[in-house]
């Protein structure tokens, strides 16, 4: 029994640090456990596309879709196009953050905040995002208002919820030892409740992000504001311009999957993981 459990359980020593593993050969392998399968991928649609099962015009290779991408890119239209984009959800994403941690927060630690928010929340959490972006348009007009407005507001609705959920789950032993050690009031706040919750908090920020991506795409195809990769995207669909439109949705994924990874995953790493909060498995 003794050398079955020696054999399962690994040896504390034996896992990387999490320091460790935040490191540039860390991000490097990272890179590549992520890079191969999505390149086996595009090798598959190069040889399927090649092979003109389907119409070219439809179905154009990837050889083509990234000599278009590198040529809008020299003309600086998909720049700018990424540019406004990013400047859009980054913008609307801060704000969620810091609407919906506090608002979670405060839900998570007064009944009467919880009473009173839990209804709204789930209603709006019922409604998908791009549903209210007409209404939105109704007070702002088709600007940069409008879109900022609803990633913001979609993008809270999770991270409140995550962030209210992760301090209701907080144990309570944890609670009395905190006071018990003289935490009282701000102090167990902040060194307490919020460091346990950490790990829901940041959940819910990739939760907002995510939601907030998506809602940009749609509402810069709804707006027609003249630039965002969802604009160029839906303006090549009125051409035909396949090569463009396939462009723009392999720049969608590379961008998300790249903010995501790099900066809600280091963000991970650098606290919660470095903290012994979560672990890679």
């Amino acid at each position: 029994m003794q050398r079955a459990t020696e054999a399962t359980i690994p040896e504390v020593g034996a896992e990387l640090r999490p320091e460790i593993r935040a490191t540039p050969s860390y991000y490097l392998h990272a890179f590549l456990d992520n890079f191969i399968p999505l390149a086996f991928v595009l090798l598959l649609w190069e040889g399927v596309a090649r092979l003109e099962i389907i119409h070219p015009a439809l179905f154009p290779t990837v050889t083509e879709i990234f000599v278009k991408m590198w040529e809008l890119t020299l003309e600086g239209i998909f720049l700018k196009d990424v540019f406004h984009s990013l400047a859009r959800l980054l913008s609307s994403v801060f704000f969620a953050m810091i609407v919906g941690t506090l608002s979670g927060l405060l839900m998570g630690t007064s009944r009467w905040v919880e009473k009173v928010l839990i209804p709204p929340l789930n209603f709006f959490l019922a409604i998908p995002g791009i549903a209210i972006f007409p209404i939105v348009i109704l007070w702002f007009g088709l600007t940069e208002k409008a879109i900022i407005f609803t990633l913001a507001f979609e993008a809270s609705l999770s991270i409140m919820l995550n962030t209210w959920g992760g301090v209701k789950s907080v144990d309570i032993s944890l609670i009395n030892a905190g006071r018990a050690l003289g935490a009282h009031g701000y102090a167990l706040f902040y060194k307490i409740l919020i460091p346990a919750a950490l790990p829901a908090i940041i959940t819910g920020y990739r939760q907002g992000f995510s939601r907030a991506w998506r809602i940009l795409v749609a509402g810069e195809m709804l707006a027609s504001i003249g630039t965002g990769i969802g604009f160029r995207i839906f303006e090549a669909r009125a051409f035909l311009a396949s090569d463009v439109m396939y462009a723009g949705v392999i720049v969608i994924g590379i961008l998300g999957f790249l903010l995501e990874r790099v900066a809600l995953r280091s963000l991970e790493i650098f606290t919660v993981q470095r903290w012994g909060m979560v672990r890679e498995l």
